[in-house]
């Protein structure tokens, strides 16, 4: 399923939109849309980004992987509308490996928020990819 989604975002996908995805720990199966089509996440691998920014304060990178885990998780609209602001997401994915890191709630905002928030603009089977929608 994510070699349908990822081919997607590589023939569809103009510029250089932020796109949302899990988070997983190292040499795990996260970040496999940015990683394959060079689109720019809100984390990017988080261990390169630790090394990438070492001088900065130690907890930054952690930062961004738990306000991920948040946005899965949650299901507070002004939170996930908080969140899309301020990382300047365009495009989000739920996935097979979303629908196993973040069982729960937070994943029935996809289908609930879809036409106020977000329009779904990919689906084969479980995955499915989302546009943000302008204010």
């Amino acid at each position: 399923q994510d070699y349908h989604a990822i081919r997607w975002l590589q023939e569809n996908v103009q510029g250089s939109p932020v796109i949302l995805e899990g988070q997983a720990y190292e040499y795990r199966w996260g970040n496999r849309n940015t990683i394959y089509t060079g689109l720019p996440g809100v984390v990017g691998w988080n261990w390169h980004q630790r090394q990438q920014r070492a001088v900065l304060r130690n907890n930054i990178v952690q930062e961004r992987v738990d306000a991920v885990n948040a946005f899965y998780t949650g299901v507070e609209p002004q939170a996930v509308q908080n969140f899309i602001k301020e990382f300047d997401v365009s495009y989000i994915v739920l996935g097979q490996f979303e629908r196993i890191f973040y069982p729960g709630p937070g994943l029935e905002k996809f289908e609930a928020f879809d036409g106020l928030l977000w329009e779904e603009v990919f689906r084969y089977e479980d995955t499915v990819i989302y546009r943000v929608l302008d204010d």
